[in-house]
């Protein structure tokens, strides 16, 4: 009886320990219903869904929807993460109305896929992907306060595989929401991947999770990271100075 306690508090503590991955999912980087008249959307397409992205604007059409019409998004840049991720980056290909709401859309999508949604945290709720346009106050690009720095590693079991993370702080000297444009070399290989990440308390988690993500470590242990600045009117920071770091692998298993 003891046992089956242990098992099953350790099963609600730790849901994760049984989760399993999907197969498909369109999810937007953006997390602010504010949109600069001219600014970028950044979608992550995941495993089969990546499928879709080489007919955007042919088979699916891309774009926002508003009362006075539409305005489509093209395709500016695709990334290509390193496990079962890709994103890609859209623009309105005319400025949006200020102050106007518009509905993010995707035509003739198959029918096992859904578009991407907005979550509120207050209220646990999702609801349909909506931008309000704006006038961008960013006149300037944006700067960091000071040289991103590693912070730490971990590698965490889950149940369909490993969550394995280097942590960079970032410090940005800007008030206004910024993403960073990260490229990481394999220093064994030559081999180097670009991807947009979120900044979270000023920590950028570079990696990938149980079930995909931008960047995998099998292929060797010493790396070098750097960091560009992102503002979503497009506008890029200098390029931070890489940063070495290895993976050894420390296992840290929550239950």
């Amino acid at each position: 009886m003891k046992i089956i306690l242990i098992l099953f508090l350790s099963l609600i503590i730790n849901p994760n320990v049984f989760a399993k991955c999907g197969s498909n999912g369109i999810s937007c980087l953006n997390k602010k219903i504010n949109l600069d008249k001219n600014g970028l959307i950044i979608l992550e397409f995941y495993k089969i869904s990546q499928t879709l992205i080489k007919d955007l604007n042919q088979k699916y059409p891309v774009y926002l929807q508003s009362n006075f019409g539409k305005v489509s998004l093209q395709v500016v840049e695709v990334l290509k993460g390193e496990m079962s991720i890709t994103q890609v980056v859209l623009k309105p290909v005319k400025p949006l109305k200020i102050d106007q709401y518009y509905l993010f859309k995707i035509d003739n999508l198959p029918q096992y896929e859904h578009l991407p949604k907005s979550y509120n945290q207050k209220s646990k709720t999702s609801f349909p992907l909506t931008f309000k346009a704006v006038q961008s106050k960013n006149v300037k690009a944006p700067v960091f306060k000071v040289e991103p720095f590693f912070l730490k590693e971990s590698l965490t079991e889950y149940g369909c595989g490993p969550e394995e993370l280097v942590h960079f702080n970032v410090k940005t000297a800007n008030e206004i929401d910024l993403f960073v444009r990260t490229t990481v070399k394999n220093k064994k290989t030559g081999k180097t991947t670009t991807f947009i990440l979120a900044i979270e308390n000023e920590i950028v988690k570079v990696g990938h999770g149980m079930c995909a993500g931008a960047f995998y470590f099998a292929n060797g242990k010493s790396f070098e990271a750097s960091f560009q600045l992102l503002d979503l009117t497009g506008k890029l920071s200098i390029i931070s100075k890489p940063i070495a770091f290895s993976i050894t692998k420390d296992i840290t298993v929550r239950f």
